[in-house]
């Protein structure tokens, strides 16, 4: 009898370790109500890997709007098809037309990362885990391009941000991340291209 009450203690010490371990994983993922981290940090290797494992829709859409249309498009259409490649030091997005054009942005990776990380309010549950966060990871770099793109990325102290987006909580999973944008900005103007993450969770 008291080795079966000896197994039975350890049983229970054994989940006790188990619950408390679960308790704290969980914990270490939790948000706080009005919660929100914004800074500029160097891009770790972590945030890197997170990136290269997200994959890209087939379709880029252009933004409408006249101010986004600093260049002639009107043989490109609104609507592109997109192959992304990613390398440890850049980031190539193939697009193409209807009509079978095609131009190219490659986005040199830079050094650091812009995060933007914070909790939206409003009524939605939060499951006891805190709120699920609003989440941007923006990558501004210099770049280049071929096609229709080349005046716009190359003239002047032209800049290309990529942006992905998503919602999550503490722990960041690639599959929070549902869509990108990539903005064009600078003296000769800008463009606004933007499409959804296959990689996500929807």
């Amino acid at each position: 009898m008291t080795r079966h009450i000896r197994t039975l203690a350890g049983l229970a010490s054994a989940l006790l370790t188990l619950w408390f371990a679960t308790d704290a994983l969980a914990c270490a993922c939790c948000t706080n109500r009005a919660g929100r981290y914004v800074e500029v940090e160097p891009l770790s290797a972590y945030r890197l890997d997170k990136i290269e494992q997200m994959t890209f829709a087939e379709e880029a859409f252009v933004a409408q709007g006249a101010a986004d249309h600093p260049i002639d498009l009107q043989d490109f259409g609104t609507t592109w098809r997109l192959a992304v490649t990613q390398k440890r030091t850049e980031i190539v997005f193939a697009f193409r037309s209807e009509a079978s054009r095609t131009t190219d942005v490659t986005l040199a990776i830079p050094g650091t990362i812009s995060i933007f990380e914070v909790d939206p309010r409003g009524d939605e549950p939060d499951a006891g885990l805190g709120p699920a966060f609003y989440k941007e990871w923006q990558l501004t770099g210099t770049a280049t391009a071929t096609g229709v793109l080349r005046p716009l990325v190359e003239s002047g102290d032209q800049k290309v941000t990529l942006i992905v987006h998503g919602r999550g909580r503490g722990c960041t999973e690639v599959s929070e991340f549902t869509d990108w944008t990539l903005t064009m900005h600078g003296p000769a103007g800008k463009l606004t291209l933007y499409g959804a993450l296959t990689s996500a969770a929807r």
